[in-house]
């Protein structure tokens, strides 16, 4: 077992909230609401643990971690127990994404040299991962659609210094670019509604900094659904499509919020840190990641608002 060094979790950290944050973030509406109910749900603070999200029967949490060394893609069941190692690549295996039925695990992996999206059965660990999009470029953050038929995707294909949305079909044919920016820009880390028709991301596209946006998957407008300026991402739709969750320093310290799925005034969720949102499929809880007052470990807050 490996522990991560203050200094490595500290430089990790800034990244994350560099990549994505420009200037000062201005005070910013919230609701509040009574103080939430958390749950810990791993407890080895001393290894790297990331992107957690519920299998669709809630019986396991996925997520990545570095235990071993370098990043893999493991599960734990949800009620406890022992976590199971899922890839055993000796770079990096990561923002692993379940299969609407639970049987396969999208994730992004560099075992090509360059960081393309691959997938596993789960039902059979031992078996290797299978490749879905290649090429001399980065592809990363996939989600797979509700009718498991397409992932959507973050790529620098076709793009100068930035990356755009593209969705694939999951069983062979050319991929297709949703979004389309300029030298700089970046649209990532998208989620799709319940009914598959749109796509939720995060964007600078407008003022340097990021923000979340909604756009119909069959080509239309953008929509800004957050108006703070200064950092907002990893936004996560809700199962009954209202609420969208999202982490955001909108209160000087990354913490999860919702939002309206058609934009609005935002709700703080956490009060000790929090990122990398997902809902459970129940839509009682949210999970979540913590690197701040609380272990840096995999946490779950009650949804009771």
């Amino acid at each position: 077992m490996r522990a991560i060094s203050g200094l490595l979790l500290m430089i990790a950290i800034s990244v994350l909230i560099l990549s994505g944050c420009v200037g000062e973030e201005p005070a910013s509406p919230v609701k509040s609401g009574r103080t939430p109910v958390v749950t810990q749900l791993t407890s080895n603070h001393e290894v790297f643990e990331a992107n957690p999200i519920y299998s669709p029967d809630e019986a396991w949490i996925l997520f990545e971690s570095d235990i071993t060394g370098n990043l893999d893609i493991w599960r734990i069941p949800t009620d406890g127990g022992q976590a199971q190692q899922l890839t055993f690549y000796t770079g990096f295996d990561s923002a692993p994404f379940w299969s609407p039925d639970g049987a396969r695990v999208v994730f992004e992996s560099d075992r090509t040299g360059f960081k393309n999206i691959w997938v596993l059965d789960v039902n059979s660990p031992e078996s290797d991962p299978v490749q879905v999009t290649s090429g001399t470029w980065d592809d990363g953050d996939p989600v797979w659609s509700p009718d498991g038929s397409r992932i959507a995707f973050e790529s620098s294909r076709d793009q100068d210094g930035g990356t755009d949305i593209w969705v694939s079909p999951m069983d062979g044919g050319s991929a297709s670019r949703l979004t389309t920016s300029g030298h700089g820009i970046y649209h990532r880390t998208a989620d799709w509604s319940p009914d598959g028709a749109t796509l939720v991301f995060e964007s600078n596209r407008e003022g340097g900094y990021s923000a979340l946006y909604t756009m119909p998957v069959a080509g239309g407008p953008v929509t800004r659904i957050t108006p703070q300026e200064g950092y907002e991402g990893h936004p996560a739709w809700s199962p009954d499509g209202q609420e969208i969750v999202f982490e955001s320093r909108m209160t000087g310290v990354m913490e999860i919020f919702t939002v309206p799925a058609s934009g609005g005034d935002t709700y703080q969720v956490t009060t000790d840190g929090g990122f990398w949102p997902r809902w459970s499929p129940d839509g009682k809880t949210i999970i979540y990641c913590v690197f701040g007052v609380l272990e840096p470990n995999i946490w779950a807050v009650e949804v009771d608002w």
